[in-house]
């Protein structure tokens, strides 16, 4: 597992569950060159993702992750049962999930959107059309798209989870 912390909070933070070193090095090659305002955070396999996403562990003191990109075939895991967890989460449900992967099987774009992804892309073949799909997806998702915030959780006195949906500052 390998994490690249950000140097500069206030990046745009996007969560890569890759599980192949190569297409994760690919993809933060390419952001670098489409964004330098995103950060990515890299890990390779379904479990820290949701670790990471729940801030648990090694984790915890981590900033949220305003967009997920995930991998389809993750070794012995998949990324549809990621999606899903992610998805049937009341606190990491309206992060938008970004499908990344090899498979064009149109029974896989349904699932994934059935469950819940907001896009499917199909993994470029050539670095330079990999940077342009980058720059696509990180142009629609920090300057088009209106995010929603995430659901923020607190720990009651007796440690029971009590989820707020109602921004802070509106005193309510």
């Amino acid at each position: 597992m390998k994490t690249t912390l950000p140097d500069n909070r206030s990046r745009f933070p996007i969560l890569l569950i890759e599980d192949s070193e190569p297409d994760a090095q690919i993809f933060e090659t390419a952001l670098k060159q489409a964004s330098a305002r995103a950060q990515i955070y890299w890990v390779a396999t379904a479990a820290e993702g949701l670790e990471f996403l729940r801030r648990n562990g090694r984790f915890r003191d981590v900033g949220p992750a305003q967009l997920v990109v995930l991998d389809l075939h993750l070794g012995g895991e998949n990324g549809f049962d990621a999606l899903r967890q992610i998805k049937s989460d009341p606190e990491l449900c309206r992060t938008p999930v970004v499908m990344l992967t090899s498979s064009t099987h149109q029974n896989d774009v349904d699932l994934a959107y059935s469950l819940g992804a907001n896009a499917y892309f199909k993994k470029p073949m050539t670095l330079e059309s990999y940077i342009e799909q980058v720059r696509v997806l990180v142009h629609h998702w920090l300057d088009l798209a209106l995010l929603p915030s995430p659901v923020r959780s607190e720990r009651g006195s007796l440690g029971i989870h009590r989820r707020s949906r109602i921004p802070e500052e509106t005193g309510i």
